[in-house]
């Protein structure tokens, strides 16, 4: 009942109410997008959601225009093509709020695994379990969201099936609060960081 029609049902309602409530805050943003860098203030690009379907996802944008072009996915904070306040978005993941438009629409969840590009996943598509990822929608967060924000693609994967084998609303819930503390405590954003924060936790012992 709840993966059927409880998840969407919560989704939309959720996404209205944080449209409305985020509506100032979210306008702020667009005005220092515009301020700060040329381009368009929404970055929309093409991702798969349930079932492989493709679908237009949409983020606040945090790079300078045409970046992806010029070398893909951004995986290191001292990427040049990274904005200042973008810098500030990715770090706080508001970049991620245009996002609850995709919810309403029925292309994502609040909770999912994590919508990625096509060609990210044209390796694994002969994988089953990874390819069982694609039996729940992409969420605006993910399990992996919780430990490492920057996760290799086959812990991403891994951690989406498991997450879509135990999908209930339990679990949802605990995921939501839990990316909330991971979201304000701005770690492990960037591959590099993963790294140096376990290095610190280390030495500290």
């Amino acid at each position: 009942m709840y993966k059927k029609i409880g998840k969407r049902v919560i989704g939309f309602l959720l996404s209205v109410i944080g449209l409305i409530v985020c509506a100032i805050p979210m306008a702020i943003i667009a005005i220092l997008i515009r301020i700060d860098s040329k381009g368009p203030i929404i970055f929309k690009q093409k991702r798969l959601g349930k079932h492989q379907k493709i679908f237009t996802v949409y983020k606040f944008r945090t790079m300078c225009d045409h970046a992806y072009e010029m070398g893909g996915v951004a995986t290191r904070s001292d990427d040049v093509r990274i904005t200042r306040v973008g810098a500030i978005l990715r770090r706080t993941s508001l970049d991620e709020l245009p996002q609850m438009i995709n919810i309403i629409k029925g292309d994502m969840a609040i909770i999912g695994p994590r919508p990625i590009l096509p060609i990210e996943f044209k390796e694994y598509r002969n994988n089953e379990r990874y390819v069982h990822r694609y039996d729940a929608l992409p969420g605006l967060f993910c399990t992996v969201d919780l430990i490492n924000r920057a996760a290799e693609r086959k812990q991403q994967f891994e951690m989406d099936a498991d997450y879509v084998d135990c999908m209930n609303l339990v679990l949802d819930i605990r995921i939501f609060f839990g990316i909330i503390s991971t979201v304000i405590s701005g770690k492990n954003v960037y591959r590099e960081e993963v790294g140096t924060n376990k290095s610190k936790k280390e030495s500290r012992r």
